[in-house]
């Protein structure tokens, strides 16, 4: 059984950005990051689940994985132009979540 293409915009968004800790890191990534700097700025998650999320965001073209080939344990992470391009979104978000999630309910 083949699974219909996704029309909906948002349901598309949701499919590329909606797993969790994927966001965090485009986040962190304004500027180039090595692997530990970066999942030390996202936060606590699961190494396993950390590297999944990463080489899934380097699949979809939204972050760019830079290895030193001299010496392998040594790799760095950058957004590419269409991360980049999500960073104002996300801080629209994050912005969002301040006023109406962040913020105590006012009686």
């Amino acid at each position: 059984m083949t699974q219909e293409p996704v029309t909906c915009p948002v349901a598309a968004m949701t499919q590329l950005l909606g797993s969790r800790w994927t966001m965090q890191i485009i986040h962190h990534l304004r500027k180039r990051r090595r692997f530990c700097e970066l999942r030390a700025a996202v936060g606590d998650v699961n190494p396993t689940t950390f590297t999944r999320r990463l080489q899934t965001l380097e699949e979809q073209g939204i972050i760019v994985r830079y290895e030193d080939p001299n010496n392998r344990r040594h790799v760095e992470y950058e957004l590419t132009a269409m991360g980049r391009e999500l960073l104002p979104l996300l801080d629209d978000l994050a912005q969002w979540a301040q006023v109406w999630v962040l913020q105590s309910p006012s009686s």
